[in-house]
């Protein structure tokens, strides 16, 4: 498996958008934004090369409890209201490179929603509602796996229709690829499932820490350059 993105969950995203843009990256126009119909949700996307960042909020918030209680199992609500409530606000989206979700190593709860393509769901772990230190993890379905570019000339492969798209790629401080994710939290359970599935990742670790902190660290860090974006958002970035 490997980071398909990664999720923020704030109510001021407008603040923390121009938090991010203000260092040099590109956010993707609200007006083209995804809004997930059925879950009350949408988000303020930043994409990059290999993932990308959505700052996730409640838009509808009739809609988003009535999910909440069709879904109990979910994390939504738990994560909508962090962190004062002790859950961790951030989430990672896998996908597999041969999907099988038989061969997700967690226990999971499938996930259907008006926003997704008809037959088929999201497995998301039966954990993240219960270990409230660790993140929300949960495994995409091949037709909405984020497309992977190996540089940016790479983005030419962006069928003319979608042409608009290509510049959203492209970011002033010349951030192109997330190199590294680590996340920050509290009293966590090194042996549990989904831990270990995230300890299994390539390029992400997760640390026991005093507090709630994700940092992103892009294209090696061969600038050497970092941003600490809180309060407005917990997030260090280091380019």
């Amino acid at each position: 498996m490997e980071v398909d993105h990664v999720n923020i969950w704030l109510e001021n995203t407008q603040e923390a958008k121009a938090k991010l843009e203000e260092i040099g990256f590109t956010g993707v126009p609200d007006s083209l934004s995804r809004i997930h119909s059925g879950q009350g949700t949408t988000g303020r996307y930043f994409y990059f090369l290999n993932a990308y960042l959505e700052l996730i909020y409640v838009y509808d918030e009739e809609e988003f409890l009535d999910n909440a209680k069709t879904n109990p199992k979910l994390d939504f609500e738990e994560r909508s209201k962090s962190p004062e409530n002790g859950y961790l606000p951030f989430s990672i989206a896998l996908n597999m490179k041969e999907y099988d979700a038989r061969k997700i190593p967690f226990q999971t709860v499938k996930y259907a929603q008006d926003w997704m393509e008809e037959d088929n769901a999201i497995f998301a772990a039966e954990n993240s509602k219960i270990n409230k230190e660790e993140p929300s993890l949960f495994v995409v379905y091949p037709e909405i796996t984020y497309d992977k570019f190996e540089n940016l000339e790479a983005l030419s492969n962006i069928p003319e229709e979608y042409a608009i798209w290509r510049k959203f790629y492209k970011h002033s401080n010349g951030a192109e690829k997330i190199s590294k994710i680590k996340l920050h939290s509290r009293n966590l359970d090194q042996t549990s499932s989904t831990i270990q599935s995230i300890a299994a990742l390539d390029n992400v670790e997760i640390l026991d820490s005093d507090e709630y902190l994700m940092e992103l660290y892009f294209d090696n860090e061969k600038q050497g350059r970092s941003y600490d974006l809180r309060p407005e958002i917990p997030l260090v970035i280091h380019l």
